[in-house]
């Protein structure tokens, strides 16, 4: 018996200049072959890991597996960067939705190649899902279900390193990231710990025969809400999401709780992420945080973020990998429901405090009435710019200015930056400012200088703290401000 993980198939792309970890199951022992380098390994538990080699980015190649007279072929594999696109719904954002999809639509770039991981609720379902699951290369018509920021930011890393690109897209909208941990992970500290006791409480005296009638009920509302929707986009492309919801009613949410529901805490670590785990990559693209934001739960994100991160490192059996996050672009909803604030200084601080991490800023992005902004090219370059510069070490234009000093001298307040900024006449009402009056704002190269009025003991100058915030801080380089919050 031999049989690959699922994620190995044709036209997949594996990871240049590391050991190519090849895994599944079999009876014996097994060898794998490809472009000429050979690697075997024996069979333990009915389960195989080989490791070919490192390679030079290169293909098409064939990989030849074979456990005694069975073998597998699989055709058209190439060599080159891989990345797991994983997070919730603005990861998951299907391009065919997408602002720019009738110009992507038309592309074709064969070096990029897309692998999406079933969303599968049961490791029984998974197994199911995955028969019919293949990797897409990026061609016109083809990638119209594909995460439009995994197309984005694979399509612009493809042109720079002049190499082929994979992404395993292994994502679920509404995901918490206490989804996306083991047990072991995430009971090992306290506000992971609290995910579970609370789902516990939830599905507490709950039946799966009744948690399956109310999934059944409540996936009746979803396609009563999607058909409604559809007709309306088919009535008016252009409509917005603010009519949308006006018309046809919020979307449905939450989902009822079960013991077997896709959302539960560590459920899709069982049956999505662990399924692909050890792939060889590059590194992790980590576009979420919506559903971690709420007032009880954001100040614990980035105890679960930094958890996170260690998990699937050591998942994949490489504490080098690259973490790149996506900072939470803009939206209008109240911090008093969500507080997407917090989670962006949680980011923030947690890329900043550990190593082969970077974080892109997307204040630039966002739609004040829509937590799922349909233009998914802005936030492609943005992280795509960001992980050239970070984790390939790319001379190209990748962070927006951060504040890294500030100080008092009488009534003058000095904002020192990583970076030059652009000059906005918008400054003034963008700043919020707690222990003294703005008389005027001047920006000079790196540094923008405060006058103030009726200035106290202490000043607290903050940017960006709202989860609409006015954005008028921008760099040289077009690329926005990070948040802050200081006092001088």
């Amino acid at each position: 018996m031999l049989r690959l993980a699922a994620v190995f198939g044709e036209h997949m792309v594996l990871q240049r200049g590391k050991p190519i970890a090849v895994f599944g199951e079999a009876d014996g022992p097994v060898e794998a072959e490809l472009a000429g380098y050979l690697a075997a390994a024996d069979c333990r538990d009915g389960r195989f890991l080989v490791r070919l080699p490192a390679m030079e980015a290169g293909g098409p190649y064939a990989l030849t597996v074979r456990c005694g007279q069975e073998r597998v072929t699989l055709g058209d594999v190439m060599v080159g960067e891989v990345w797991l696109c994983g997070g919730q719904s603005n990861m998951e954002f299907r391009l065919r939705d997408e602002r720019h999809y009738a110009e992507a639509d038309a592309m074709r770039e064969r070096r990029v190649r897309f692998y999406e991981v079933p969303q599968a609720a049961t490791v029984r379902e998974a197994e199911t899902l995955e028969r019919g699951r293949a990797w897409i290369p990026l061609a016109p018509g083809a990638c119209a279900e594909v995460s439009a920021v995994a197309f984005y930011t694979a399509r612009e890393l493809a042109k720079q390193l002049d190499v082929a690109v994979g992404m395993i897209i292994c994502c679920i909208g509404g995901t918490s990231a206490s989804c996306w941990m083991s047990r072991k992970a995430l009971s090992a500290f306290p506000e992971g710990q609290a995910y579970l006791t609370e789902f516990e409480s939830r599905v507490a005296g709950k039946t799966d025969e009744q948690f399956a009638r109310e999934n059944a009920a409540y996936q009746r509302e979803v396609d009563s809400w999607n058909a409604a929707v559809a007709a309306l986009k088919a009535e008016k492309p252009e409509i917005s999401f603010a009519e949308i919801t006006a018309r046809a009613g919020a979307f449905p949410w939450p989902p009822p709780d079960g013991r077997t529901m896709l959302r539960r805490p560590c459920g899709p670590q069982e049956t999505m992420l662990s399924r692909v785990a050890p792939y060889t990559l590059r590194g992790f693209l980590f576009y979420q945080g919506e559903q971690d934001s709420t007032p009880a739960r954001a100040g614990g994100y980035a105890a679960l973020l930094t958890a996170l991160i260690a998990h699937w490192r050591a998942l994949f059996e490489d504490e080098t990998l690259f973490f790149a996050v996506a900072q939470l672009p803009r939206f209008g909803v109240e911090l008093s429901e969500e507080s997407w604030v917090a989670i962006r200084a949680a980011q923030q601080a947690v890329t900043d405090a550990t190593d082969n991490a970077a974080l892109a800023c997307l204040l630039d992005c966002g739609e004040r009435d829509n937590v799922h902004p349909t233009d998914k090219r802005t936030p492609g370059a943005h992280l795509a710019a960001m992980m050239l510069r970070h984790a390939y070490g790319q001379d190209v234009p990748a962070d927006g200015p951060r504040l890294v000093r500030a100080a008092r001298d009488g009534s003058s307040l000095t904002l020192q930056f990583s970076g030059a900024l652009e000059e906005r006449s918008e400054l003034a009402r963008a700043l919020e400012i707690e222990g003294a009056r703005l008389r005027d704002a001047r920006i000079e190269g790196r540094v923008c200088v405060l006058g103030l009025e009726d200035v106290q003991a202490s000043v607290r100058v903050r940017y960006a703290q709202a989860n609409w915030p006015e954005t008028v801080l921008f760099g040289k380089n077009g690329l926005p401000v990070f948040p802050f919050d200081v006092e001088a």
